[in-house]
């Protein structure tokens, strides 16, 4: 067969298969149902664009009702503007059957309950019955603007967004610490005397354990050996607004002068992001796996209530050791303290670990309780290291405010 047939051939059967495709196959596919067209409102130029409300109609639906925890730095029971907000403070209300609900505190303070006139389940369900709320007290922490707890009366009122309202919401509640300061005494320490800010002298009363705690108030304060005048400090510390551990008691530092160069971390100069990895170089020292961040960024509770100064504090990158050293080999550095706490709630009572170290060796530690509700300062006084190192035991993110170095004198 020559080519030009088998061309014919081909040509042919694609033609009959064409046919039976298009024109003799039986339909087994049905169409696409046509879309019914859109429908459009009727407009009209006399509708009223501009409503009012019927306010004796419409559903009620639900509004959150706030109770706002802060934390009062200066004690004196106002909100004032130094205070900053409270994060994960529990609120308690007892509902009219005797049950009781709980919201904490979020990053800027409230607790937010939800009110409902339609809604028996919500918060706050029931018109006309009364609700009390209460603040749960963290430990270590007391009540400055009055009472932890208050009660009021929800009315049933239509056209309100809940269908009911009370005329006397909770008050903002402000808490602060109960200040202390405690430590631990070296074992030839002897006995020790702590100075207040107004001179006053007392006996530091020292348990079998070698632990020592006693109350304080805002002010500069020393601890002295009872020796005699001659002795020198054992510590130089100022109360703020914070519990302060001191440092274990250590010849070497009692021993070495102080650096005259204080520099201050506070975190808030760095701009380019909200979360910085210390360089190298910043304020004189150099750093390895600690970070800063805007407190509210990652919404842990412990990173805004280590808050001390500012908008910025650090923290241990993924709950990794952190160092703090020298710029250069031979150049020491003192540090003198700073706030710690812990990022979340389920690391409370984490342990952090803080060691000075000089030439290779280990010549200061101490180990730091550490909570998500609040900071205590750590009075380190590590005097002459060229390093810091910063871990926790169980990996847990700590978090830092206002740390205090001193460096040696620029030349």
């Amino acid at each position: 067969m020559n080519r030009p047939v088998v061309a014919l051939a081909v040509f042919a059967a694609s033609a009959v298969l064409l046919w039976y495709v298009f024109l003799q196959r039986p339909a087994t596919l049905t169409a696409s149902p046509t879309p019914a067209p859109a429908t459009v409102p009727d407009i009209s130029r006399d509708t009223d664009w501009y409503p009012r409300r019927d306010w004796a109609q419409g559903q009620p639906g639900t509004m959150n009702l706030s109770v706002f925890a802060y934390r009062d730095r200066n004690r004196d029971g106002v909100l004032d503007p130094g205070d900053a907000p409270m994060a994960a403070v529990a609120i308690l209300v007892e509902r009219p059957d005797g049950s009781l609900r709980m919201q904490r505190t979020n990053i800027n303070g409230y607790a937010n309950f939800g009110v409902s006139a339609d809604n028996a389940d919500a918060d706050i369900g029931e018109p006309d019955r009364d609700y009390r709320f209460e603040l749960q007290l963290p430990p270590g922490w007391e009540v400055t603007s009055g009472s932890s707890t208050h009660s009021a009366r929800f009315e049933h009122r239509p056209g309100t967004p809940a269908g009911m309202v009370t005329t006397s919401p909770p008050p903002v509640i402000g808490l602060a610490p109960v200040l202390t300061v405690f430590g631990s005494e070296a074992a030839d320490a002897g006995a020790m005397l702590v100075v207040a800010p107004d001179g006053s002298r007392n006996a530091v009363l020292v348990d079998a354990a070698g632990t020592f705690s006693f109350p304080t108030w805002p002010g500069d304060w020393r601890l002295v050996s009872a020796a005699g005048p001659a002795a020198p400090a054992l510590h130089q510390f100022a109360v703020r607004d914070a519990p302060v551990q001191l440092g274990a008691l250590n010849p070497q530092r009692v021993a070495r002068q102080a650096l005259p160069t204080p520099v201050m971390l506070d975190f808030d100069d760095l701009e380019r992001s909200v979360i910085e990895k210390l360089p190298v170089g910043y304020r004189g020292l150099a750093f390895d796996y600690l970070l800063a961040i805007h407190n509210q960024h990652y919404r842990g509770p412990g990173y805004v209530n280590v808050l001390a100064s500012g908008e910025g504090v650090a923290y241990n990158s993924s709950g990794y050791p952190a160092r703090v050293s020298s710029l250069r080999p031979g150049q020491l550095f003192d540090f003198v303290g700073a706030y710690f706490g812990v990022a979340w709630e389920r690391a409370e009572g984490e342990t952090l670990m803080v060691e000075g170290w000089r030439e290779g060796g280990q010549v200061y530690r101490d180990e730091v309780t550490l909570s998500h509700m609040g900071p205590v300062w750590l009075q380190a006084d590590y005097r002459g290291i060229d390093e810091l190192r910063l871990s926790t035991l169980h990996y847990w993110q700590f978090t830092t405010d206002d740390m205090l170095f001193r460096l040696p004198q620029e030349e």
